[in-house]
């Protein structure tokens, strides 16, 4: 995606279109997500898996309720305990298919709460759920999503790297849906 945008600023430049530079360094204001249906061929939700098909961190919301992202075949998807991490079971569709969908590879999972998880990281997406698995949303960003975390107030956040057609400052957004929309917010932690 960065070589994209730096071609639209040079060619850009060798038009002499100030107002197509402005537009490829400009951060999105509003990310929307949209709804990741299950691809064909794809573990259903629920399907059980094994713990040794998990990659990545694990997180545990309590002594029983866990999170975690697992390989199975050429797909990954998200997966849940529900007793401590025993036995573990598909918490929704495959987020990422392998080859085929290199910008929407996540290797990391968060939660804030037993309700709201999150998947980010290596893609440009961040996938949420706010209903405990029953409906994704993945978020399209124009960099790469670095970190995902609730803030006090229990919005996600999440700060993007490269948004802005090689800037290293990462920059913010704010979801307060669960991750269906995330907004530009230059306040501290989110407001």
């Amino acid at each position: 995606m960065r070589t994209v945008v730096s071609i639209l600023v040079v060619s850009a430049v060798a038009l002499g279109s100030s107002a197509s530079i402005a537009a490829a360094a400009s951060p999105q204001q509003t990310v929307t997500g949209t709804l990741i249906n299950r691809p064909a061929n794809t573990l259903a939700p629920g399907s059980t898996v094994s713990a040794s098909k998990i990659f990545g961190n694990r997180v545990f919301t309590d002594a029983k309720h866990g999170f975690a992202l697992v390989q199975s075949g050429q797909a990954q998807y998200p997966a849940a305990t529900v007793d401590g991490g025993t036995t573990w079971k598909t918490n929704g569709p495959a987020l990422h298919l392998n080859a085929a969908q290199a910008p929407l590879a996540v290797v990391d999972i968060g939660a804030a709460g037993q309700k709201t998880i999150f998947a980010w990281g290596t893609g440009q997406v961040i996938d949420t759920t706010s209903d405990g698995g029953q409906h994704w949303y993945r978020a399209t960003f124009f960099g790469l999503p670095v970190a995902v975390v609730k803030n006090p107030q229990g919005h996600l956040v999440a700060f993007v790297d490269g948004e802005t057609g090689g800037n290293a400052s990462p920059v913010q957004y704010v979801s307060k849906n669960g991750g269906k929309t995330w907004h530009l917010d230059n306040t501290i932690g989110g407001s």
